[in-house]
């Protein structure tokens, strides 16, 4: 509003401004810098010198005849490096060849006009206005020439679409992810409804050994549903920052023990073979919950995935960089223990394995025993993981098996 009342003053400044007797009539008529040398330009230097906004005055020659205070220290210039120069020259990186410039579509059709624009003489995102100034007479003399910095409000702009962009993808996926959630979920409570209804019905006639028969479906699609209800609720404090993150110094041997105890019926029942090559002094600086579920849920695919006599494998290694680090350290006490559980198991395709980390992509398959997933806790898997500052990775062949390793921060073994 400041520069359109200063526009106004301007413009009465001009139109009562009166040309020397001695100048011809085209010389009063087109020539700028005579409304210049009123009595009043003083005051109006003054003017141009405080406005934060870079002020020119452009004659119809292209020819600058004014520069502000602000436009001379942003290019860096005194007042006769400016002043007396064309503009294409001197505010223009590669000269006005922009039919789009305002200042030449304003000597067109002697109208106010604006643009955007990045302009490498100065540096930055302008936004350039040409407001055409007449004398006393009402002819054109000139454009009042103003630049406006508008990098920050463009790299502000930037970063709200790019944003807006991001939380459009994610409100998407999470649509489809929770449409895949809720699928797998009805799939194990069908189960339970179906074989609790057959027992019920069928329990005068049912053998004690149909009967544990179908209790053990039972408490298998309870598991299922169990397990993907607990890594629902993890990814959702995941995802909400309410997963407290306490990490400490402990032991990665007695977890990998814990878990192998806990899938050993499991593996036992499919005659699969878990095997610890873990060195037991090895210590790890971790959240033992997250490493906890992270160990989980990999031995669990593995054990999912791996036929009648296979082996499951759970091995480590110190490396001295980990992680998404750039500078190839680990950011806590660089050094990193990588750790790995790989299977003999049926593997997966390379086509699934660019899908795998997609919250919006349905890869839940079925074991070698017909186990069921949702695939949900890779992702989980992964977030812990970097949450941690490492980086989960899949190596895997079909037919052959897989290997998925993870690193966490190292404190030394002892």
């Amino acid at each position: 509003m400041f520069l359109l009342r200063m526009y106004s003053s301007v413009q009465k400044f001009f139109r009562i401004a009166q040309p020397p007797e001695s100048m011809s009539e085209n010389k009063q008529m087109s020539d700028i810098s005579v409304l210049l040398s009123d009595k009043e330009s003083g005051f109006w230097n003054s003017v141009f010198d405080a406005l934060p906004d870079m002020v020119a005055l452009i004659d119809l020659d292209n020819i600058i005849v004014k520069a502000n205070k602000a436009m001379l220290e942003k290019l860096n210039v005194g007042d006769q490096a400016i002043v007396g120069h064309k503009c294409t020259s001197v505010l223009h990186d590669k000269g006005c060849i922009n039919e789009s410039c305002p200042h030449l579509v304003m000597l067109r059709d002697k109208k106010h006009h604006s643009i955007e624009m990045f302009e490498p003489k100065f540096g930055c995102f302008l936004n350039l206005t040409t407001t055409p100034l007449h004398d006393s007479f009402g002819n054109l003399v000139g454009a009042l020439y103003i630049a406006r910095d508008i990098s920050t409000q463009k790299e502000t702009d930037e970063k709200l679409t790019k944003h807006n962009i991001e939380l459009q993808a994610l409100n998407q996926n999470k649509d489809k992810f929770f449409g895949i959630v809720a699928h797998d979920l009805r799939s194990p409570f069908q189960g339970m409804l179906g074989f609790t209804d057959l027992i019920l019905e069928e329990i005068d006639t049912l053998s004690k050994e149909e009967i544990k028969q179908y209790l053990e479906r039972v408490r298998d699609s309870s598991e299922s549903a169990y397990a993907l209800l607990e890594n629902l609720l993890d990814w959702s404090r995941l995802q909400t920052g309410r997963l407290p993150f306490k990490p400490f110094r402990f032991n990665i041997n007695d977890n990998v023990k814990a878990i192998m105890s806990l899938l050993g019926s499991n593996a036992q029942s499919k005659s699969i073979r878990l095997l610890n090559n873990i060195q037991p002094d090895f210590m790890v600086y971790a959240d033992q919950q997250m490493v906890n579920s992270i160990l989980l849920n990999l031995a669990t695919n593995a054990v999912k995935f791996t036929g009648s006599g296979g082996t499951v494998s759970f091995t480590a290694k110190i490396r001295s960089s980990c992680g998404n680090n750039p500078g190839g350290t680990c950011s806590c006490i660089h050094r990193c223990l990588e750790i790995s559980i790989s299977d003999t198991g049926v593997g997966i395709p390379a086509s699934q394995l660019e899908k795998m980390f997609n919250v919006d992509e349905h890869l839940s398959l079925s074991g070698t025993a017909y186990e069921k997933g949702a695939g949900l806790g890779l992702l989980i898997v992964k977030e812990m993981v970097e949450k941690h500052g490492g980086k989960l990775t899949i190596e895997s062949q079909v037919g052959k098996g897989s290997v998925f390793t993870f690193s966490l921060p190292s404190s030394g073994s002892n």
